[in-house]
């Protein structure tokens, strides 16, 4: 049997991905603030500058300075500008992990006769176990649906958030993780999208760190 190639490729380290996930939010954030600046606004005293400085703030927030979380105080984290391009980053993965997974899917079902993904509750369970799988390295805890194209998927620990932890205490570390969730509902409904599916997805985080994504369609199953 021949060796798929995608099987001898050397993958990302899940905890560097993990952290690098994790500046999805703050980078958003300094982008938005970035082209909200006035156009007139001169920034020639760093702009030849390359090197990040343990000194030099990394945008014009008060106080963002590398290794601090002192920009997740700013007014622009839960703005619609930020929450749509961390939505947007997510909604691109998914696409292309959808792409990656199904061509993995497809070689198995001509090697073993599988059947293909057609029916709407076998996609929800390919994103709950399939592509959560791939990112996670774990699997959805829960898949509720109405059977009228309405679905709830739970992740009791959802990785991107466990670890963060605010030193205000439990309500401010919520507050706070709830601009990280855009990213994966992105994720979901570009997964869906590649089926054909249009879809809302919105999540909450029901009780520190599980977070319960709640996806609409107009299916009926």
């Amino acid at each position: 049997m021949t060796t798929d190639i995608l099987d001898t490729l050397s993958y990302v380290n899940s905890s560097c991905l993990e952290l690098l996930l994790q500046e999805i939010v703050p980078t958003s954030v300094r982008l938005s603030n970035k082209l909200n600046e006035s156009s007139t606004t001169t920034t020639n005293n760093n702009s030849d500058k390359d090197v990040t400085s343990i000194n030099l703030q990394l945008s014009t927030i008060p106080l963002d300075f590398p290794g601090t979380v002192n920009l997740l105080d700013s007014g622009l984290l839960d703005t619609d500008d930020v929450t749509l391009r961390v939505e947007n980053h997510g909604y691109t993965l998914g696409l292309k992990v959808a792409e990656f997974l199904l061509y993995k899917s497809n070689n198995a079902a001509n090697s073993h006769g599988a059947h293909k993904i057609v029916d709407i509750l076998d996609i929800m369970k390919f994103v709950c176990r399939d592509v959560w799988k791939c990112l996670y390295n774990k699997q959805m805890d829960n898949l509720r649906t109405n059977h009228r194209g309405t679905f709830v998927l739970v992740d009791n620990s959802y990785k991107l958030i466990a670890n963060l932890n605010s030193a205000r205490g439990i309500q401010d570390t919520i507050s706070k993780s709830k601009a990280y969730l855009w990213f994966p509902c992105g994720i979901i409904r570009g997964i869906l999208m590649s089926f054909g599916v249009a879809a809302n997805v919105t999540a909450e985080i029901t009780a520190f760190p599980a977070v319960t994504f709640n996806i609409h369609t107009s299916i009926n199953n």
